[in-house]
């Protein structure tokens, strides 16, 4: 269980970095909206504000995710040790919800791709690679997910056969 207690700590750790990180670029971008606004700042400065915080999260995602590594490296051998009740419910709604993501950026590609069939083809191209991006790092998710789960209930499973008295 070693394994999955140390994911689910990585996982609290990435994603209240990434919340603060989300909640940092959306201030930077009232400031600039604002400021255009008002006339304090050029419009056209909104362009530049928009590439200098997605190079600013780029830069500090990969210091996140590495930070994260060191921090919660990640074992080398199997996890064989049982799971309780909660943290198999655990898996299985991270399971269902990453699977829900799936379903939700697939429905978005389709859609994406018909109502901009007509546009650009660059910007057509990039949203396609990211969202297949997306789907591809999801779907990894879940078969590590699931792949955890399976050993884990197998290793339940030869407790469980070993536990019982032989009647020989």
């Amino acid at each position: 269980m070693g394994e999955i207690a140390d994911y689910f700590r990585r996982e609290r750790y990435i994603t209240r970095r990434f919340s603060l990180l989300v909640l940092a670029g959306m201030a930077v971008f009232l400031c600039v909206m604002l400021g255009s606004m008002h006339g304090y700042i050029p419009p056209s400065s909104l362009i530049w504000a928009v590439v200098a915080v997605a190079l600013a999260v780029a830069v500090a995602v990969v210091f996140i995710l590495k930070s994260a590594k060191e921090r919660f490296p990640i074992s080398s051998g199997p996890d064989d040790l049982v799971l309780d009740k909660a943290t198999r419910r655990k898996l299985r709604r991270r399971i269902l919800l990453l699977q829900t993501f799936v379903v939700f950026y697939g429905t978005g590609l389709l859609a994406g791709l018909w109502h901009s069939r007509q546009g650009p083809k660059l910007a057509l191209l990039i949203g396609v690679a990211v969202n297949l991006l997306m789907v591809l790092v999801l779907i990894k998710s879940i078969r590590r997910l699931k792949r955890k789960m399976n050993q884990a209930m197998n290793a339940d499973f030869f407790d469980r056969v070993q536990s019982v008295p032989r009647t020989d």
